[in-house]
């Protein structure tokens, strides 16, 4: 193999390293400030679950994607009511919607495949990681916020 192309495959290989970070949430300092240990249980699990969910449209780190798509990283749409946050896990949005006074008009699809325990933990996960405090979501909890 020629230097050239053995510079080529190092090239791809540091591209391919990079690439996979880069889909990582940027928060382990934040999951290991998390003092109760069913709290910090849900928040690992609801990571993972964001990380194959969500972060596509609202990226690694919350911010969202310009003006197309929400961030969570403190936004008051999300923080001030948990029960709808969750209903729109599950069931999607549509139509327009004010995210920290920027409107958005975006379709989010719903994952209606999810558990509740699977919300729970992607709850606990956004409200503790951007949401500014610890907080733990519960089974029961969703399952009141999902209920008709």
């Amino acid at each position: 193999m020629s230097p050239a192309s053995l510079r080529f495959f190092w090239f791809l290989g540091l591209v391919w390293v990079m690439g996979c970070n880069s889909k990582t949430p940027e928060d382990p300092k934040n999951l290991n400030r998390i003092k109760d240990l069913k709290t910090k249980q849900y928040a690992i699990a609801g990571r993972e679950l964001y990380i194959q969910h969500c972060s596509n449209c609202h990226q690694k780190d919350g911010a969202g994607l310009g003006l197309l798509i929400p961030p969570l990283k403190n936004a008051d749409y999300m923080l001030e009511n948990p029960a709808r946050s969750a209903r729109i896990i599950r069931y999607g949005l549509k139509g327009e919607i004010v995210v920290n006074g920027q409107t958005y008009n975006q379709p989010m699809p719903g994952n209606p495949t999810l558990k509740s325990i699977e919300i729970a933990q992607l709850m606990t996960y956004i409200f503790t990681n951007w949401g500014g405090e610890e907080t733990l979501y519960t089974v029961d909890e969703i399952n009141q916020f999902l209920a008709p």
